[in-house]
């Protein structure tokens, strides 16, 4: 696993635990009108982070795949 792979698993990980944070804190604060407007605040921080995050995966596999392909480009080039 490269680098890359493994810093976007531990980020996936912490947007999970952000995740379950905010559900739990939803369940908790549902019924004050107070912190509604904190609560959609939050939820929105939250999609907007998966969404980033989910972007991220993919740059990263396309980065992976370029730089896969690169390295075998130059091993063909120099056992030739």
């Amino acid at each position: 696993m490269t680098r890359i792979e493994q810093a976007l698993q531990r980020l996936g990980k912490a947007v999970s635990r952000l995740e379950a944070v905010g559900q739990d804190r939803i369940s908790a604060s549902a019924e004050d009108a107070a912190d509604a407007a904190a609560i959609a605040h939050l939820s929105a921080e939250l999609a907007a982070m998966r969404s980033n995050y989910e972007s991220l995966q993919l740059t990263s596999q396309q980065a992976s795949g370029r730089i896969d392909a690169a390295i075998g480009r130059l091993r063909a080039v120099l056992e030739s």
